[in-house]
């Protein structure tokens, strides 16, 4: 759920961006790379928030079966 949530917040955010940086006038070229690059952070953040939860999951479990 936190991954949905993480990116739903980054494609807010990158069309929030997008839309300021046309309202100012920066050129339609630069807005793609700005979104390009804003879009990628966001993907390599929730990948990154993913395997966390999941790699502390798998620790957990084996500290219990441990101590079993």
């Amino acid at each position: 759920m936190r991954i949905i949530l993480y990116i739903v917040g980054s494609l807010i955010l990158l069309g929030a961006l997008c839309y300021a940086a046309t309202l100012i006038g920066i050129e339609p070229v630069w807005v793609g790379v700005i979104g390009a690059v804003i879009l990628g952070l966001g993907i390599m953040g929730a990948a990154r928030t993913g395997s966390r939860r999941a790699i502390g999951d798998d620790t957990a479990t084996t500290v219990i079966n441990k101590v079993e």
